[in-house]
């Protein structure tokens, strides 16, 4: 039975690592005198929206590439929505932003895509020009710098996912420049935290050869005794997928969060990141269409993005070669204008990405390489 490569970091990764009391509230963001942590990066843009003091209703200028959920939590607050167009790498098209502008506008939503920077100097100037509030969506670009300025760090409301980088079981965080009063955020539930822990723990142990055997036995033994006591995981609060629970809204991050914060390294997770995602870089280029082929300075991939057809059916292959893929934002929201929606239409039909987190080595970048290779071939 061979070790399956996990599209996220895993409990596998902390041994990897190997800091105990790692430093991490001298990282940005977690230096920020502002800094919160929240339950997920949704649950950070909510309670950091009302620093901002945007009029009731006004208009916050939203990108046409978007996950959705994102969406409902701007919704949620009250605003109103209007989409802009990015171009062919999903960069900002400054000339339609421009055109989208009139007095209700009060903020523009910029996401930096897979830990690759939008450019802050341009936005920071659009936004001046139109004074306008700027969120930067930091959730899949965690510890990214866009010329020597992390990202994040130049918004009136920055917000992270943490957990999609780093191996802990939940946990968003909230940067804002104005001060908050406080959210009145509860820890989050023990038994949510315990169910994706033991997700963290499971993804481990399917990461090595001889844990894959220990983890069908514990599984199977699991799903009796969950019958046996009647438990309903459904009752519990998750920190991802892409539908709205506004039961998120109440919690923060549990302190079991800062604890394992002790054993991360940000150097040694970027390092990893950056020459993963150059090696398979240099395995698949000619091979596989590559929307980002260069990996940018500065830049802390999140994932390696592919284009490919037939994308629902390669994610298939790749799993029965036990490389796990994500097939990320395949829904645009409803509300978005359909013109705006077909243009980036294709990344929505054609875009899967690949694992290349601080958990996994050469060898294993070679296996996704060797595994992607194989399925592309046989298509």
């Amino acid at each position: 039975m061979r070790a399956r490569i996990p599209v996220y970091p895993s409990a596998a990764s902390f041994p990897r690592l190997g800091r105990l009391r790692a430093r991490w509230q001298d990282w940005f963001p977690f230096s920020e005198p502002s800094g919160t942590w929240t339950f997920s990066g949704r649950v950070a843009l909510y309670h950091g929206l009302p620093s901002l003091n945007l009029p009731r209703g006004s208009t916050i200028l939203v990108p046409a590439y978007h996950q959705g959920v994102e969406i409902e939590t701007l919704l949620a607050a009250g605003h109103t929505l209007r989409f802009y167009r990015l171009d062919e790498r999903l960069g900002i098209d400054f000339a339609d932003l421009e055109g989208r502008i009139d007095h209700t506008v009060s903020a523009l939503h910029v996401i930096h895509y897979f830990g690759f920077a939008q450019p802050l100097e341009p936005i920071l100037r659009f936004c001046e020009a139109h004074r306008l509030k700027l969120i930067e969506d930091c959730a899949l670009s965690l510890f990214t710098r866009d010329n020597h300025r992390w990202v994040g760090s130049a918004g009136d409301l920055a917000l992270f996912s943490v957990y999609k980088t780093l191996p802990v079981p939940h946990g968003g965080f909230l940067v804002t420049k104005a001060r908050r009063t406080g959210n009145g955020l509860r820890p989050a539930p023990w038994r949510s935290t315990a169910v994706q822990t033991l997700d963290l723990v499971n993804s481990g142990l399917q990461a090595n050869t001889y844990g894959r055997q220990l983890e069908r036995w514990l599984g199977r033994a699991s799903h009796w005794m969950a019958g046996r006591i009647g438990w309903d995981r459904s009752a519990t609060i998750g920190s991802g997928g892409a539908t709205w629970d506004p039961r998120l809204l109440d919690y923060r991050a549990s302190p079991w969060i800062s604890w394992l914060m002790r054993f991360m390294d940000r150097d040694t997770v970027v390092a990893r990141r950056r020459a993963n995602f150059q090696q398979l870089a240099s395995r698949l280029r000619g091979h596989v269409t590559l929307p980002f082929p260069e990996l940018t300075d500065g830049a802390c991939p999140l994932f390696f993005p592919v284009l490919v057809r037939n994308k629902v059916r390669v994610q298939q292959n790749l799993a029965a070669l036990d490389v796990q893929s994500v097939n990320l934002w395949d829904t645009s929201h409803p509300i978005c204008p359909p013109g705006l929606a077909a243009e980036v239409s294709h990344w929505r039909r054609e875009c899967l990405e690949l694992p290349i987190h601080q958990e996994l080595s050469a060898e294993h970048i070679d296996r996704v390489a060797d595994a992607v290779l194989k399925v592309l071939r046989n298509q």
